[in-house]
């Protein structure tokens, strides 16, 4: 209630400034991903200070968590898996890039920098707002619940990844096969809010989607966005390339996500061995 009653209050305070906004850049501003931002904040912040009574080290902000350190840290390892993905793409040529002016309707827009500017401004509070609700929120009240047993972590991070997939079947293109990847994605993410706090995994995140559409311009989770002049390809199987989807719903993905996701769980038993994990 207080998630829909914020976002609403959020939607009709901001949106004549949205509207100034837009009409100064000529094109529409997207107010979605902030009001979705400002009522999951709103709603878990209201749930832990007078619900739970709990800090907010529970949702994944622990002391540090914002340090450039660990959103460097998550940068690079969304950066790095996303990259080597595309690389196990681009190697069989599963992966293309071809000169355009127009993509399925969407114009071209002045330059790179303009077009990877105004996507970051679009993917930094999606991103935010889905680590917030499922790695945060869902993650650490369930972790929470179950106290000090032994399955409390697996737990976790199995129902903030399935939440994470659901919410993803209203894509477009949306099927079994790329739900179940985007599960893994939201699995490898919940090991790095482990380790690092959530502040990482929402740079992992933001790192991961922001170069799909900003460097290799192909959709983002079945989603196409503006592209200054040349666009990626993806060519092949849907299995293996992800197709419409994007690269994040072929087996290529699958792969490298897979291997994150035993890396993360080496460095989180080797964590919980010697003690330093740090608190859900």
């Amino acid at each position: 209630m207080v998630w829909i009653l914020a976002q609403g209050i959020f939607e009709s305070v901001a949106a004549p400034l949205w509207g100034v906004v837009s009409r100064a850049l000529g094109e529409p501003v997207p107010l979605y991903p902030y009001s979705m931002l400002a009522g999951t904040t709103a709603a878990c912040w209201m749930a832990l200070r007078f619900q739970l009574e709990a800090p907010w080290a529970l949702a994944g902000f622990p002391p540090g968590a914002w340090s450039p350190r660990a959103l460097l840290l998550g940068f690079g390892v969304g950066a790095a898996a996303l990259l080597l993905t595309s690389l196990l793409l681009i190697v069989p040529g599963a992966l293309t890039f071809e000169s355009v002016s127009v993509v399925d309707g969407i114009g071209m827009m002045d330059g790179w920098w303009d077009t990877a500017l105004r996507v970051l401004v679009v993917l930094a509070p999606a991103a935010l707002w889905e680590e917030v609700a499922f790695r945060g929120f869902l993650q650490g009240i369930v972790v929470e619940a179950m106290g000090a047993a032994r399955s409390a972590s697996l737990v976790g991070r199995a129902v903030a990844s399935i939440g994470f997939g659901v919410v993803h079947l209203a894509n477009p293109g949306a099927g079994v096969r790329t739900t179940v990847i985007v599960m893994l994605a939201g699995w490898c993410l919940s090991l790095l809010r482990e380790q690092a706090g959530l502040p990482a995994a929402w740079a992992a995140h933001l790192a991961w989607n922001w170069i799909m559409a900003a460097v290799l311009h192909v959709a983002v989770s079945g989603l196409p966005f503006a592209t200054p002049g040349y666009r990626g390809v993806l060519r092949g199987p849907d299995w293996l390339s992800g197709g419409g989807w994007g690269p994040e719903g072929g087996a290529a993905a699958a792969l490298v996500l897979g291997g994150v996701a035993l890396w993360g769980a080496r460095e989180s038993l080797r964590s919980s061995t010697s003690g330093s994990v740090r608190p859900a």
